[in-house]
C-alpha cells in the first residue's frame, strides 16, 4: 500500500533526529528520574482539518502530497493506518508500555525535537539563516553545564554506544563532541519553542502524537505479533479460495520435464521448449559461469551441490521451480570456485508483483495476505474499542512545500547508517532475496 512504502520515510523527513535518538534505550537509573507522560483521555477523534495538518506537519515530499490529493484509495489507505497505529499506541498505554523505562525517555525526546524542528523553521520563515541565529553557540553551551545535563547527556552517550549502528564499539572524542552539539542545539530549540507556545500548537500536538504513538504502537506491536502468525490450515485455506496460488500444475510440469531429461532428452533443448527464463531460454537455458554468491540462495545451494553432467532434483525458489544441469566446474587462479550451468524455469502461475521487495513464492504471498488480514482485524478491533476515529474524507494541497529541517546540523545528529524504528504493523519482514548480475530466474518480460 501507498502507505507502507511512504509513511515510514515522512516520518525520517520529519523527525530525523527522534528516528535515531530515539531507538536508544535510557539507562534505567536516567529514566526513572523522568515522570511517564500523562495518559491521554479515552478516544481520538480527529478532524479533516486535523489530516490536513498532519501532511503538512510531516513534510510528504511533493509527489506523495500529489497522490493523495488526487487519489481518494490511498488517502482512505493513509486514514486507516493513521487509526491503526494510534489504537495500538493508545492498547500500549493502557498495558503500562508508556510507564516502562526504556521508553519514557524516547517518548521526552520525540516531543523535544518536534517542538525544535517546529522553532527552527518559524525562525526561518522570520528571515534567519545562520545557524547562530537560530541558537546561538553560547546559548548550546550553557545548557549542557546546567546542573544534571551532564548526566543526561552520558546516559545517552552510553546507550547510543551500546546500541547504536557501532553495536558496542567506542564512541570517539569526535563523535561525542558532535552528539553534545547536536543533542544541545534540540534541546534549546525546544526550550525557545515551549517559550514561544509552539507546544500548544494543533500541528505541533498532532505530530507530538504521531510520533509518540509510533514508538508506543513499535514497541506494543513486537507483543501483538504471535496473534498475527498464519496456520498452515489459514494458509491452505487461502490458497484454496485463491486458484491462481495453487502450484500442483507447475510442479506437474516440471517433474515431467525432469523425467524426459533423466531418460536421456537434451536438456538444452527441453530447456528452449519449456523453460520460462526469457533471459536463458533461446540460448537453452545456459547461464554462463558464476560463483558464489551470484544467484538466488536456493538456485545456489543446488548447482553447486551438482557433480559435472548431474542434472538435480526439482527445487523452489521465489521465481519458481528448477531442475539444474552442471555442466562444468573450475577453480579460478584466486582460489574462488566456479560453474558453467543449464537451467529449467516453470514458473508459478502466479507470479509476486512487488515493488518494494523481492519477489515471493505462492505460499508466502498466501502467508503474507493472511497475516495482512489478521493484522488488519485486531487492530480495527482495538480502534473501534478505543473510540479513535480518523476521517477518511479530507483535503490535500499538493502544491504545499516540504519544510525543510529548521537547522541542517540537526537533521544529521546522528552519524550515518543508523536505522528509523520500524512501522508497528509490519511484525513480518520479507524474507531477503540475494540477487545479483546475473540471476538464473529473472522475471519474464511482460
Amino acid at each position: 500500500m501507498f502507505f507502507k512504502k511512504f509513511f515510514l520515510a515522512a516520518l525520517v523527513v520529519a523527525c530525523v533526529l527522534p528516528s535515531t535518538l530515539l531507538a536508544q534505550r535510557p539507562s534505567p537509573r536516567t529514566a526513572a528520574k523522568r515522570p511517564a507522560p500523562a495518559a491521554q483521555p479515552a478516544g481520538i477523534n480527529l478532524t479533516p482539518q486535523d489530516m490536513s495538518l498532519v501532511i503538512e506537519g510531516l513534510g510528504f515530499p511533493p509527489e506523495v502530497r500529489s497522490r493523495l490529493a488526487s487519489d481518494a484509495k490511498e488517502r482512505i489507505s493513509f486514514a486507516r493506518d493513521i487509526r491503526q497505529m494510534l489504537a495500538v499506541a493508545e492498547e500500549a498505554k493502557a498495558a503500562g508500555i508508556a510507564a516502562r523505562p526504556e521508553l519514557a525517555l524516547q517518548l521526552e525526546l520525540s516531543r523535544a525535537f518536534v517542538i525544535a524542528q517546529a522553532y527552527f523553521k518559524r525562525r526561518q520563515d522570520a528571515g534567519a539563516s545562520d545557524p547562530n541565529q537560530l541558537v546561538a553557540q553560547a546559548e548550546i553551551d550553557a545548557y549542557v553545564k546546567e546542573p544534571g545535563q551532564d548526566k543526561q547527556f552520558e546516559a545517552f552517550v552510553e546507550d547510543y554506544r551500546k546500541n547504536g549502528p557501532g553495536k558496542g564499539a567506542a564512541i570517539t572524542d569526535t563523535q561525542r563532541t558532535e552528539l553534545r552539539q547536536h543533542w544541545g542545539r534540540v534541546m534549546v530549540g525546544r526550550r525557545k519553542g515551549v517559550a514561544m507556545g509552539i507546544h500548544r500548537e494543533r500541528k505541533t500536538a498532532l505530530v507530538v502524537m504521531l510520533q509518540q504513538a509510533r514508538l508506543l504502537a513499535g514497541a506494543y506491536g513486537k507483543e501483538l505479533s504471535a496473534r498475527f502468525k498464519a496456520t498452515d490450515a489459514e494458509v491452505a485455506a487461502y490458497i484454496s479460495a485463491h486458484p491462481e496460488l495453487d502450484t500442483k500444475e507447475s510442479r506437474a510440469k516440471i517433474e515431467a520435464i525432469l523425467k524426459r531429461a533423466r531418460a536421456g532428452e537434451n536438456f538444452a533443448m527441453l530447456a528452449s521448449e519449456f523453460s520460462t527464463d526469457p533471459g536463458s531460454r533461446e540460448k537453452g537455458g545456459d547461464l554462463g559461469w558464476f560463483g558464489r554468491g551470484v544467484m538466488v540462495k536456493p538456485f545456489e545451494d543446488a548447482a553447486f551441490g551438482l557433480k559435472v553432467g548431474e542434472v538435480s532434483e526439482v527445487f523452489e525458489s521465489p521465481f519458481g521451480f528448477h531442475i539444474v544441469k552442471l555442466e562444468e566446474r573450475r577453480t579460478k587462479p584466486e582460489g574462488d570456485e566456479e560453474i558453467h550451468a543449464r537451467h529449467i524455469l516453470i514458473r508459478f502461475n502466479s507470479q509476486a508483483r512487488t515493488s518494494d521487495g523481492p519477489p515471493q513464492t505462492p505460499r508466502e504471498q498466501a502467508q503474507n495476505a493472511v497475516e495482512e488480514e489478521k493484522r488488519h482485524r485486531v487492530f480495527d478491533e482495538i480502534a473501534a474499542r478505543r473510540k479513535i476515529f480518523v476521517p477518511e474524507d479530507y483535503s490535500v494541497d499538493a502544491t504545499f512545500v516540504s519544510p525543510a529541517p529548521g537547522d541542517s546540523s540537526v537533521k544529521n545528529a546522528i552519524p550515518a547508517g543508523a536505522q528509523a524504528a520500524p512501522k508497528p504493523s509490519a511484525t513480518k519482514p520479507k524474507p531477503p532475496a540475494r540477487t545479483t548480475k546475473r540471476k538464473p530466474a529473472r522475471r519474464p518480460n511482460d
